[in-house]
């Protein structure tokens, strides 16, 4: 149980971007939790709509920072340079904490002292409900229905490289853990390049997970990865793989780097199809027959996997009824 006398100070950063309409909420959530030892700190990545009458209406119990556009992971980076706290909690402009997010989060974190863990999350997209997208990571055997779950460092460290499994808003990081902040280059996934680069530079990194449902995520137009099957989304996500192929060369094995290059091809594969159900065969039909020539065995997994993965997403997500 935390206390006084071992309540660190939680830094929660929310970055915001034209969210005016989702963002009181967010600020309602965080203001709302039951663990009190925190500050609030939001920086508006030069947003054109009523973002800033939003925040004044909160007065005094938040530092507001406005700053040109420069984009989500440079816009991270502020919030963090202005952190006082021991812990960052990040939190997403149109995401929302359960009441308790925070006070079960610190505990587990102080507990088994943690560098980073994360939470299970109720997730809205387009108004339909579901827990958690990740079927095959919550299946793992030896995970808990409730409580806490320590990561071996090799086990998870293969997940992460897999997926994407924890989204920044249900993420509490040790500060002393990302003194390298987040890269601006990373189109996508910040946080998960974030995550990555923890894991590569420090062998001892501890991680711990709930199968617990501490949050919730939404999703809307504004979201950059909004309708995942979109070719501008395939085709920026492409380019964090290639950035995550030359920036952390050094740090992978060669089973690694095929698990980075099979998602490369998966991608792939699916602008090619998406491309040729507009009747646009165009470049992208070239490059991957060059995969397949280059890389046949390669090239055929990335088939196998991507197919079984929609079918086991598609299975596992389920409907939840709204709280």
């Amino acid at each position: 149980m935390i206390n006084s006398s071992n309540s660190p100070l939680v830094s929660v950063i929310i970055p915001t971007y034209n969210r005016y309409y989702s963002l009181h909420d967010t600020i309602e959530a965080a203001l709302n939790q039951t663990y009190k030892n925190i500050e609030i700190i939001i920086v508006d990545d030069g947003s054109t709509d009523d973002t800033k009458n939003i925040v004044s209406t909160f007065g005094n119990k938040i530092l507001y920072i406005k700053k040109e556009h420069t984009g989500q992971s440079d816009t991270r980076n502020v919030g963090l340079q202005y952190a006082r706290g021991e812990i960052i909690a990040p939190l997403d402009s149109d995401d929302i904490w359960h009441t308790k997010y925070l006070e079960k989060s610190i505990e587990y974190m102080l507990e088994h002292k943690l560098d980073m863990f994360f939470s299970n999350w109720e997730h809205n997209l387009s108004n339909n409900y579901h827990v958690n997208i990740f079927p095959n990571f919550l299946n793992h055997k030896n995970i808990p229905n409730k409580g806490f779950y320590n990561f071996d460092y090799t086990e998870f460290r293969k997940l992460l490289l897999t997926d994407s499994i924890a989204p920044s808003s249900g993420l509490i990081i040790k500060k002393s853990s990302i003194t390298f902040g987040w890269n601006a280059q990373v189109n996508i996934g910040d946080d998960w390049v974030l995550q990555l680069e923890m894991i590569f530079r420090n062998l001892n990194c501890r991680v711990g997970f709930t199968n617990e449902v501490f949050w919730k995520k939404n999703r809307d137009k504004t979201n950059i990865s909004d309708g995942r099957e979109g070719i501008t989304f395939r085709k920026l996500h492409i380019n964090d793989l290639n950035l995550i192929l030359d920036n952390f060369n050094s740090y992978l094995d060669n089973d690694e780097r095929d698990i980075i290059n099979l998602k490369v091809i998966q991608n792939k594969i699916l602008i090619t199809y998406l491309m040729l159900c507009k009747g646009n065969i165009g470049i992208e039909m070239r490059q991957l027959a060059a995969h397949f020539v280059k890389e046949p065995q390669l090239f055929l997994i990335a088939v196998k996997k991507g197919v079984q993965k929609e079918i086991t997403r598609k299975r596992h997500q389920f409907t939840i009824s709204k709280n």
